[in-house]
C-alpha cells in the first residue's frame, strides 16, 4: 500500500459560517470617516488672529495628521477581518495502490530466431517481436495502458533458466535487461550460427518453477514503511516450442504454481517449428493448456505480431491493479496575521499621536 500526499491547487480563501457575517462591520468604516471629517465634531479654540498659528505648522503637518485616522481605520478593518476567521484549505490525497506481481518468463532458445511473427516487409525474429510487445505492455502506448503500479521481473530460459531481473518497480532497469536479451544462438554478419549449442533447448518446467520460487513468498515494503498489498501473483510464460530439457516437467511446475495461488498465462508464439526441409510442424500445446487450467490462468496462441498484441491487451484487462484515492482537507487559520496587523497599526497610531503628531487639546 503506497501513500502519496499531493497538495491540490489552486488554494482559495474560505470564510466559515457564521463568522463571515462579521465582514458586514466593514460597512461601518465609511460612516466613521464621515463623523471624523464632519466640522461639527471638531473641538476648536477661538483666537483673535491665526497668523501666528499658521506660521507654527506647515501644510505637511496637517496632511500628515491624516495618518492617524488611517492607522485606526486599518486596525479596525484588520480586527473585523480577523473576527470573520479567514481560512485557507490544505487539501491532499492518499492513493492506495494494490499492485500485482508479474513474472515474465521468455523463451530465448534458437527457435526464437524464426521470423514468422514479424509484420510484412519488416523482418524481425520472434524474440524481437516479443521484446517490442513486452516493452509496450510495461510502459504503455496508444493500445496498451502500461503497468506503472506493478512489480515486474524477467526470467530468460533455453536449456537453463536465468532470473535476469528481480521483481521491481524500476522500469528503466527492466527495459535495459530486456534490450540486452538475445537468443542463446545467433547469426553473425557472415550468416554463421554462433553461441553455445549445449545451452540450446526449451526447459519450460524449470523456468516456470524458478518463477514460482521468486513469487511464492513475495513481500515488499514501501519506502514509507507500509506493506504494499500484492493482490495477485502472475506468470506470463511465452515460448514457441515444447518442453525438451530440464529436470522438472511443465505439469509439475504448474501444480507447484497452483499450490501457491499463482496464475500462469501461457502464450505459444509462432506458426510452428521449422524442419530441415522448410516445412512447419505444429507445436503441441497440451501441456501449456493444462498448466493454465490448473492455475486458473489461460492459454493463448499467437501466430503474428497483431495476435500477440491482442493477447497482452487481454491479459492486461484480466490483471489490473486497484487504485483507491482518499482526499483529506485541513484548514489553516489566517486570523493571527490580521490580529498582528491590527496591533501594529494601533501601536503606530499611539506612538505618533503621543510624539510627532501630538496636539492640544
Amino acid at each position: 500500500m503506497s501513500h502519496v500526499h499531493l497538495p491540490l491547487t489552486p488554494q482559495w480563501l474560505y470564510w466559515p459560517q457564521p463568522w463571515v457575517w462579521a465582514l458586514l462591520l466593514l460597512l461601518v468604516i465609511p460612516g466613521l470617516w464621515w463623523l471624523w471629517l464632519h466640522p461639527r465634531r471638531r473641538l476648536v479654540i477661538r483666537y483673535s488672529g491665526l497668523e501666528t498659528l499658521c506660521r507654527a505648522g506647515g501644510a505637511w503637518h496637517r496632511h500628515l495628521r491624516l495618518l492617524l485616522p488611517t492607522l485606526r481605520t486599518a486596525a479596525l478593518a484588520s480586527l473585523i477581518i480577523a473576527a470573520a476567521r479567514p481560512q485557507i484549505p490544505n487539501q491532499s490525497r492518499r492513493v492506495v495502490v494494490e499492485g500485482i506481481a508479474i513474472q515474465m518468463v521468455v523463451d530465448c532458445s534458437s527457435s526464437m530466431l524464426d521470423t514468422d511473427l514479424s509484420p510484412r516487409n519488416q523482418p524481425q525474429t520472434r524474440l524481437d517481436v516479443v521484446k517490442d510487445v513486452f516493452r509496450r505492455f510495461v510502459v504503455g502506448d496508444h493500445k496498451l495502458p502500461g503497468r506503472p503500479n506493478d512489480l515486474i521481473g524477467m526470467i530468460r530460459f533455453a536449456r537453463y533458466p536465468d532470473a535476469v531481473c528481480p521483481l521491481t518497480l524500476d522500469r528503466q532497469v527492466l527495459l535495459d535487461v530486456l534490450d540486452q536479451s538475445h537468443t542463446v544462438l545467433w547469426y553473425d554478419q557472415s550468416g554463421n550460427l554462433r553461441g553455445n549449442k549445449d545451452e540450446d533447448g526449451t526447459a519450460i518446467g524449470d523456468a516456470l518453477a524458478l518463477a514460482v520460487e521468486h513469487l511464492k513468498d513475495l513481500k515488499r515494503t514501501a519506502g514509507s514503511g507500509d506493506q504494499m498489498v500484492i493482490t495477485s501473483r502472475v506468470v506470463i510464460l511465452l515460448t514457441d516450442g515444447e518442453n525438451n530439457a530440464g529436470m522438472i516437467t511443465p505439469m509439475q511446475a504448474g501444480e507447484l504454481a497452483a499450490t501457491f495461488g499463482i496464475k500462469v498465462y501461457a502464450i505459444l508464439a509462432g506458426t510452428g517449428q521449422r524442419t530441415m526441409f522448410g516445412q512447419r510442424l505444429p507445436v503441441d500445446d497440451t501441456e501449456l493448456r493444462r498448466i493454465a487450467e490448473v492455475t486458473g490462468g489461460q492459454c493463448f496462441r499467437a501466430g503474428d505480431q497483431a495476435a500477440l498484441e491482442q493477447i497482452y491487451a487481454q491479459i492486461d484487462q484480466l490483471e489490473r491493479s486497484k487504485t483507491e484515492e482518499h482526499s483529506f482537507l485541513e484548514w489553516g487559520e489566517l486570523s493571527w496575521g490580521w490580529l498582528m496587523a491590527a496591533f501594529v497599526c494601533l501601536a503606530g497610531q499611539t506612538l505618533l499621536d503621543a510624539t510627532l503628531l501630538r496636539k492640544i487639546p
